[in-house]
């Protein structure tokens, strides 16, 4: 099937999703099951995916198509990304966009944190204001929403200067941390290969300047595989207890193309072992949200039905009825 796929085809792609998942459900309480625990987390897909596959493969469709085939697929939530436009500027505009997702039975996980004009690592005092500013103004739109935290990315750019970069990065986020804090929230962020932040030891730098428990990270298993020597468990490990999100997606443990960040692939389609991150994920007393992250993945629909497939799966095995 060709990556355009009309909107006939979307819909119905979405129903048959919704058709197929009780019976998945069902089949997977078969499974040996772990030690009984009665909180299951609850599952959202990032935007960022549709608005990458927008980009990379010329996919043709609409937001309110892609958030109907999300619910169809029995999520709980969307994260946002400013797809067709900027995020909302006033508090009315602000209760709109939210009813558009409460009207839909959907809950918005949270926004990825975006500056139009300014740079948290930014050597130059204006940029980095600019910065703090628009992102100031994003967890007051998330606080309206009763959300818990913000997605933050260092940008910039891997190699010579990253260093300087980052001590610059850690200081606004200190600063956009504290001004969560004081609203009842929390700041995440993650590594990627291909910015300022691309190793595990300058997280580990940029975390403990800001040393707040209101500054957390965001487990992605592609990046913490490639980052990791191979072995997202690294992560985990190195990061026990201070993982404050995730970005939930399978890999080979390569990138997407010679300038390309970690390949995100459809979870089963990689050489990951899914549920021992998760059962990991569950030890550790993590209970947030679980992401699907779809970026760049070339066939971003059978993506989200699949994944929710295998996350319900790999639930019933950990949360036993």
């Amino acid at each position: 099937m060709g990556r355009q796929i009309n909107r006939r085809v979307f819909l119905r792609n979405a129903g048959a999703a919704a058709a197929g998942l009780g019976a998945v459900s069902a089949s997977a309480r078969h499974g040996v099951a772990d030690a009984k625990q009665t909180k299951r987390w609850r599952t959202a897909v990032g935007l960022n995916g549709f608005s990458s596959s927008l980009r990379s493969y010329g996919y043709k469709m609409e937001l309110t198509d892609v958030l109907k085939l999300i619910k169809n697929c029995r999520y709980d939530g969307v994260e946002l990304v400013p797809w067709g436009g900027p995020y909302p500027a006033t508090p009315a505009e602000g209760r709109d966009l939210k009813k558009q997702y409460d009207d839909l039975g959907l809950q918005i996980v949270s926004l990825q944190g975006r500056s139009r004009g300014g740079s948290c690592g930014s050597s130059d005092r204006a940029g980095r204001q600019k910065y703090l500013s628009d992102l100031k103004r994003q967890v007051d739109l998330l606080r309206s929403w009763d959300c818990e935290f913000i997605g933050v990315w260092s940008g910039g750019r891997p190699g010579p200067g990253s260093e300087e970069y980052c001590k610059w990065t850690a200081d606004t986020w200190a600063r956009l941390t504290e001004y969560a804090g004081e609203r009842g929230m929390y700041v995440v962020t993650e590594p990627e290969p291909v910015m300022a932040i691309h190793t595990l030891e300058l997280l580990q730098s940029v975390a403990d300047s800001i040393d707040s428990a209101n500054f957390r990270l965001i487990f992605d298993p592609s990046h913490s595989t490639l980052l990791g020597g191979g072995d997202p468990f690294v992560f985990l490990r190195q990061f026990r207890g201070k993982i404050g999100h995730v970005h939930f997606t399978d890999t080979d443990g390569t990138c997407r193309g010679p300038k390309g960040t970690s390949k995100h692939l459809t979870l089963g389609d990689g050489k990951l072992d899914l549920l021992g991150l998760l059962r990991e994920l569950k030890n550790q007393g993590y209970d947030k949200w679980i992401m699907l992250d779809l970026w760049d993945i070339p066939d971003i629909y059978r993506a989200t039905i699949v994944g929710k497939e295998k996350l319900d799966t790999m639930q019933d095995i950990l949360f036993p009825a």
